[in-house]
């Protein structure tokens, strides 16, 4: 499989959207709310604008995304790193992980969340040197807040 990974742009919200609904629809089952489902296309465009948004392409197609905000001081909050469930499992998202850290050389420090139940989700960011730094509750689902520092 042939994973490469490009900055999305504006013609490539529809499908990105998409993208988005199935890899969190489990999500939005299992908890009843996902900031990451029920996207649409104008949520990607508002997105492209606001973050640096990312497309993960495997064998020609898209099949998932990356999204980075930056918060200065070379501190970046990854909030989504996504991959339809039928390519999940096949190094797309270590691929992404890799990407990050080549495109954000500068990074000193990364911050993301995660539902805390969501064990797959807490091997793979300890794989990249994440660690929870805290745990709270929003709306009715407990969260993982995990940290990455980066020394120079």
């Amino acid at each position: 499989m042939i994973i490469k990974i490009e900055k999305a742009c504006r013609s490539d919200a529809k499908r990105l959207a998409k993208v988005y609904n199935m890899s969190f629809y489990s999500d939005y089952l299992k908890y009843g709310e996902c900031p990451g489902y029920n996207k649409t296309e104008n949520d990607i465009l508002d997105n492209l604008q606001k973050r640096d948004v990312y497309k993960i392409i495997a064998d020609g197609a898209i099949v998932g995304a990356v999204s980075v905000r930056p918060e200065g001081d070379e501190s970046y909050y990854l909030g989504a790193l996504c991959v339809i469930p039928k390519y999940a499992n096949k190094g797309i998202g270590q691929t992404a992980m890799r990407f990050l850290d080549k495109k954000y050389p500068n990074a000193r420090h990364w911050a993301l969340e995660t539902p805390s139940d969501k064990t797959q989700n807490h091997y793979f960011y300890k794989k990249f040197n994440f660690k929870i730094t805290k745990e709270y509750m929003s709306g009715g689902i407990a969260i993982s807040f995990f940290e990455r520092s980066i020394q120079p």
